[in-house]
């Protein structure tokens, strides 16, 4: 069997999750296990939804083109989630279905080009989403993408802007250029997060401190000072508005940027801690800010905070949507919530809608999205196993166990206390351990030996759970102590 180190104190920082084998097996004598899982639905309305536009009928020796996505702001469009491991998942016409070409692997931010089609990137691909499924665009061929690109952008015209911590990347349409950062010239531990390009293919480039635009053949710096935020900013995100402003995601601010006015920062309530962001297709907003959500609509300016265990079953947020409808969508460790501009909700607990559990990485909702959500039904569940073992092999005997969607490093009484789903208990004599009733998803482990807790970091191990059958992890050995 595979044994696979357990990383570092847990309140230390996080390192790569270890990889495992997977085993259908019966689990061992389980042991004496609590769990804490909770889910609430309420369905939304059901609407008359619209159509996709159909592709024009092909001649007979030739497939059929694919179907564009329409996108209309105010009119019902589908939901995408992007999950760890399993790709992209459509949500429309009530159900859930993974898009063919992108229902596996990890990908990264998908956005609406500034073409109006739909774009998804992972680690060495970024293709466009029609009606038909996922379709590279640039990478794996012969317009390969010179560098890992941590964000990119997608022209009118088909151009593509990228950007790497040392590199920014164009891709003209038959061939990719790049610049080194040095060109920007940023000082220490400052790089290029995030571009974006606006209708009028003119180019946007925030590093983490500074926020650039392209005039010609260079690009020109944009003042921030008359915004009034504190610096540094911290700037990781870039969107596009539907009136072809620009926004900035900084660390504490969010700023607006129209044409060649002065720099406005938005006004959310006091300070904050933002993470993640989402901008509708008319213009609403919605931002993680640690354990909350703020909303905004451009229409009435009104601020809408939805708190984690409030306004949306608690769990660690990891992504958010928002639609033209008011509806702001929440990944977390609990699953997917979709909270209404009224407060009621609709919430897919982990394993209650299976094409969805684990962890969700974006969501990108197009118009006022689905005019039809699916019921939750039932929590899907599988078992889980493995052994823990000290460096010299000796196994790690009767000691307590966490398994959870992300145990915590830092934490007030144990790493799984605070998760939405929790499963403890001990190991056995032989350091094995057996929970045989999870619901489908990623988690983590954390166990207690010497008076200190040590973990896992969560999402990567338990990938290949499935309903009504039992995974094995693995050996899981614990750091050496250097």
């Amino acid at each position: 069997m595979l044994a696979v180190p357990l990383l570092m104190l847990a309140c230390d920082g996080g390192q790569p999750a270890p990889n495992s084998e997977t085993k259908k097996s019966a689990p061992p004598t389980p042991v004496e296990a609590k769990t804490e899982a909770k889910a609430e639905v309420k369905p939304d309305a059901k609407l008359e939804a619209k159509p996709d536009e159909k592709a024009e009928p092909a001649a007979a020796d030739k497939p059929a083109p694919a179907a564009p996505l329409t996108i209309t702001a105010g009119a019902p469009g589908p939901a995408f989630i992007a999950v760890e491991k399993k790709g992209i998942v459509r949500l429309d016409d009530g159900k859930f279905t993974p898009v063919a070409g992108a229902d596996t692997g990890s990908f990264k931010r998908m956005k609406v080009g500034a073409d109006g089609q739909v774009y998804a990137a992972n680690y060495s691909q970024i293709g466009r989403i029609d009606n038909a499924g996922f379709a590279v665009v640039a990478g794996d061929g012969d317009a390969r993408i010179p560098n890992s690109l941590s964000d990119y952008a997608v022209a009118g015209d088909g151009q593509i802007w990228g950007v790497s911590y040392n590199a920014i990347d164009h891709f003209d349409g038959k061939a990719w250029t790049s610049e080194a950062a040095t060109v920007l010239a940023l000082g220490a531990e400052d790089y290029p997060q995030a571009v974006t390009v606006d209708r009028a293919g003119k180019a946007w480039l925030a590093s983490s401190q500074k926020l650039f635009v392209r005039e010609g053949d260079a690009w020109k710096p944009v003042d921030l000072k008359p915004a009034r935020a504190r610096s540094p900013y911290y700037l990781s995100r870039l969107e596009l508005a539907p009136d072809d402003s620009v926004y900035a995601l900084g660390m504490d601010s969010v700023f607006h940027l129209v044409g060649a006015e002065p720099a406005k920062k938005l006004k959310l309530g006091g300070a904050g801690s933002y993470s993640e962001f989402s901008v509708s297709t008319a213009g609403d907003l919605a931002l993680v800010d640690v354990d909350k959500v703020t909303a905004t609509r451009p229409a009435d300016g009104k601020l809408r905070v939805l708190r984690s265990g409030k306004s949306f079953n608690k769990g660690s947020i990891w992504a958010v949507g928002a639609d033209d409808s008011g509806r702001v969508w929440i990944g977390s460790d609990f699953g997917l919530s979709i909270v209404n501009a009224d407060g009621s909700k609709t919430e897919f607990a982990s394993g209650a809608a299976p094409e969805i559990a684990g962890e969700i990485k974006g969501i990108l909702v197009l118009g006022s999205g689905p005019a039809t959500l699916p019921g939750a039904g039932p929590v899907r569940k599988g078992g889980l196993k493995g052994t823990i073992a000290h460096p010299d092999d000796k196994p790690v005997a009767d000691a307590p166990i966490e398994v959870c969607p992300n145990p915590g490093f830092i934490y007030t009484k144990t790493p799984c206390a605070d998760q939405p789903v929790r499963f403890t208990g001990k190991t056995d004599a032989q350091g094995a351990w057996s929970f045989p009733e999870v619901p489908l998803g990623e988690y983590g482990v954390a166990v207690k030996v010497g008076g200190k807790w040590m973990t896992t970091l969560g999402f990567a191990m338990n990938s290949a759970m499935k309903e009504g059958e039992v995974h094995d992890i693995g050996l899981i050995k614990l750091a050496d102590k250097k």
